[in-house]
């Protein structure tokens, strides 16, 4: 059901009709929350899912002290035990995805995701059985949004559903108080 190849050629073979939704994973996510609000979106509108790992560069001191081991090695296979979770809730609920694991700062790799992929939508994902996780998601949201600003693209972040709230009440100007 998930493939890993590099990103440019994904994008060359979409339909026009197809909007693509980019996943970042984390640690910090319910896998079954996320799951179950990438399968809402699947099941409203044509979707192309992809989960992005990010494998951050190693700093020299890490380089040095891992010595001949192989780090890009390594951080793809902790790349795809972190996406495990994640891709188990989507099997089960039937959900259609792609893997993408890249390297790179955290930021910068997910907006060249986001604009290889013609993504219209990023999601963060939420967890609403850790708040402090919660918190952390909408801060990462947040921190995507900024910084998608500042490059000048449009491009809508998530975490959860919206939730329907109740219409607000349009009230008249206060007559009690003379002003």
């Amino acid at each position: 059901m998930a493939c890993i190849a590099p990103l440019t050629r994904h994008a060359a073979r979409f339909p026009a009709g197809v909007a693509n939704v980019l996943v970042v994973a984390s640690a910090m996510q319910d896998a079954r929350s996320t799951a179950a609000l990438l399968g809402a979106i699947h099941g409203r509108e044509a979707v192309r899912i992809h989960l992005l790992a990010i494998r951050q560069p190693a700093t020299g001191y890490a380089r040095s002290f891992l010595g001949s081991m192989d780090v890009e090695k390594l951080q793809d296979g902790a790349a795809r035990e972190g996406l495990q979770p994640l891709r188990d809730a989507l099997d089960a609920a039937g959900t259609p995805y792609r893997i993408h694991i890249e390297g790179g700062p955290w930021l910068e790799t997910i907006v060249r995701c986001a604009r290889e992929l013609g993504c219209t939508r990023i999601v963060v994902g939420d967890n609403p059985r850790q708040p402090m996780h919660g918190l952390v998601l909408r801060h990462d949201r947040w921190r995507i949004q900024s910084f998608l600003r500042g490059e000048s693209i449009e491009c809508a972040v998530i975490n959860r559903e919206p939730e329907a709230r109740a219409p607000r009440l349009a009230l008249g100007p206060n007559t009690s108080h003379p002003r």
